[in-house]
C-alpha cells in the first residue's frame, strides 16, 4: 500500500479522536492526533497490515495484531474504547462493511458442527482456564453485590441468584443446557435438593464436571452428559420441572433459535420454568468477524426480539427480564486482572501469539459491554400461565441475607 494513501486514511479516521493518540508507519514516520500526550500508539510494521485493515477492519486488525504486524504501544484498552467512541463504522464504505461481514446473518449448524465449534474454544485446557477464571470455573457473567467483591463470591452469587429465580422445590428435576464445568448443577443438588442433569459439548468440561460430582458424593443426584440438547430422546419428554441455560445460547445460531425453544417446551413439564441467561443485542447483527473466526466459531449474539418472538411462538409465558450488563464489565475486568497476572505462565503454555489473541478478545469484549451494544439478559419464562406468582421481586434477592461464609464455601468447592 502507498504510504501517503495510508496516512490519508488514518487522517480521515482519526480527525477528532476522543483521546490523543499517534500512528507510526512502516518507515518509522509518525502522525499525532488530538491534544496532549498520546495515550497509545498504533505501529503498522508492514504495509500489508494497513492493507488488511482497509479490506476488512475487524478481521484485518485482529490478524495483524496477533501476528505482530501491528503493535499497540501504550493502553490497548483505550484503543479499543476509541473504536466505539470514534464511531468508525460511519466512516467506512459500504464495500468495507460488507467485507467485514456486517451484513451477513448466517447461522444454521448441525449438532456435529456445534460440537466441533464448542470444543475448539472450551477444550483449550482446564489448566489454562483455571489460571484466570474463578475457583469454581464459571465462564459467564458474575453477579456483584458491590464492585469490590471477589470474583469467587460474585460467581457464587450469580449461581444462587439464577437458581432462586426458578423457585426450586426439593426433589424437582433440573436440566442445565450448557453446564460448563459443573458448578451450577452441583449447587442445585447441594443447596436446593434438586436432581440435576447438565449438558456440555466440551469433553474436558464433561470430564472435569464428572470428577467434581464424584468428589462431592452426588452421583445419585447429579448427572453430566456429553450431549447436544437436540439429541435428547423423546423418552424425556416433559421430564423436567426446570430448565436453565447460562452462557450457551450464543452458540445456538440464529436459525436454530426457534428449535431451541421448541425443544425446551418438549422437555418441560406443564407450569415448568425456563431461565435463559445470554449475551444479547437490542437489534440483529452478526458477530464481529475476527471474533467469529478465531474465538467463537459458529456463534451468533441474539437480538432481544430473536428471543421474545421465538419463545412466544412456542407458547412460553413471559415472566421477567433482568439486564446484567454492568456486572459483565466487572466480571471481564477480574478476568483481565488474573490473565495479566498469569501472563508468563499462559505464554509458556499457549505461546505468544495466543496471548495476544486472548488479550484482544478480553479487552475487546469488555469495551463491547462498556461502550458498545452488548447486554447480558436473564429472561424467565413459564410453560403455561402461573397465577400465583409473587407480586414483587423481593424473592429474587432472599439469598442476599444468607451468611457470606456459605457463599464462599460454594465459591471454592
Amino acid at each position: 500500500m502507498d504510504l501517503q494513501q495510508a496516512k490519508d486514511f488514518m487522517d480521515s479516521l482519526l480527525s477528532k479522536p476522543p483521546v490523543p493518540c499517534s500512528v507510526r508507519f512502516w518507515d518509522d514516520s509518525f502522525c499525532v492526533y488530538g491534544q496532549g500526550a498520546p495515550v497509545f500508539c498504533v505501529h503498522f510494521r508492514r504495509p500489508d497490515a494497513m492493507a488488511a485493515l482497509l479490506s476488512n477492519p475487524s478481521l484485518g486488525f485482529g490478524q495483524a495484531y496477533v501476528q505482530g504486524d501491528i503493535e499497540v504501544e501504550g493502553d490497548l484498552r483505550s484503543l479499543l474504547e476509541l473504536t466505539y467512541k470514534g464511531d468508525f463504522s460511519s466512516r467506512l464504505s459500504v464495500r468495507q462493511k460488507a467485507r467485514a461481514g456486517w451484513f451477513s446473518l448466517k447461522g444454521r449448524r448441525s449438532p456435529r458442527q456445534s460440537r466441533k465449534d464448542i470444543q475448539s474454544h472450551y477444550d483449550r485446557g482446564n489448566d489454562f482456564y483455571s489460571l484466570w477464571l474463578d475457583k469454581g470455573m464459571n465462564y459467564s457473567c458474575a453477579y456483584f453485590k458491590n464492585p469490590a467483591e471477589s470474583l469467587e463470591m460474585a460467581q457464587a452469587r450469580k449461581i444462587r441468584h439464577s437458581l432462586r429465580k426458578l423457585r426450586p422445590i426439593p426433589g424437582q428435576k433440573l436440566l442445565d443446557i450448557g453446564c460448563g464445568w459443573g458448578s451450577l448443577i452441583i449447587e442445585a443438588a447441594r443447596s436446593f435438593q434438586l436432581r440435576a442433569v447438565g449438558l456440555t459439548l466440551s469433553r474436558k468440561q464433561y470430564e472435569y464436571a464428572g470428577r467434581r460430582i464424584r468428589e462431592a458424593g452426588l452421583e445419585n443426584e447429579v448427572q453430566v452428559r456429553l450431549q447436544d440438547y437436540r439429541e435428547i430422546k423423546s423418552g424425556e419428554r416433559e421430564a423436567y420441572d426446570r430448565i436453565i441455560s447460562i452462557g450457551m445460547f450464543e452458540h445456538v445460531g440464529r436459525e436454530n433459535i426457534p428449535l431451541f425453544f421448541q425443544k425446551c417446551r418438549e422437555l418441560l413439564k406443564k407450569r415448568g420454568l425456563l431461565l435463559l441467561h445470554t449475551i444479547c443485542r437490542m437489534e440483529p447483527q452478526p458477530l464481529d468477524p475476527w471474533m467469529k473466526a478465531f474465538i467463537f466459531p459458529g456463534a451468533y449474539i441474539p437480538a432481544l426480539d430473536d428471543i421474545i418472538s421465538s419463545a412466544n411462538k412456542q407458547g412460553f409465558d413471559f415472566i421477567d427480564l433482568e439486564d446484567l450488563r454492568p456486572h459483565y464489565d466487572l466480571t471481564i475486568e477480574r478476568w483481565i486482572e488474573r490473565f495479566e497476572a498469569n501472563m508468563p505462565e499462559i505464554e509458556k503454555k499457549m505461546g505468544k501469539q495466543f496471548v495476544r489473541m486472548w488479550r484482544l478478545y478480553l479487552y475487546g469484549s469488555q469495551m463491547a459491554f462498556r461502550h458498545g451494544p452488548m447486554h447480558v439478559f436473564q429472561v424467565l419464562y413459564s410453560k403455561g400461565r402461573i397465577s400465583d406468582w409473587p407480586l414483587t421481586r423481593e424473592w429474587f434477592y432472599e439469598y442476599e441475607h444468607e451468611p457470606d461464609e456459605a457463599e464462599e464455601a460454594l465459591a471454592v468447592a
